[in-house]
């Protein structure tokens, strides 16, 4: 009998690489799309980077 012992169909040892990159696309595509509907940002940074301050 040869039964996979893994139900989704994925590959026992997947490259783990291939793996963060799939979810570093994903990740990017959601800030793809929050970029969209969001509106722009009130607060920047100060160019020195240590606090905030309003636009």
């Amino acid at each position: 009998m040869n039964e996979p012992t893994d139900a989704s169909g994925r590959e026992p040892n997947p490259d783990p690489v291939q793996d963060v990159r799939a979810h570093l696309e994903l990740a990017l595509a959601a800030l793809d799309r929050l970029r969209e509907v969001l509106p722009p940002p009130q607060m920047t940074r100060a160019p020195h980077g240590e606090a905030w301050e309003s636009a």
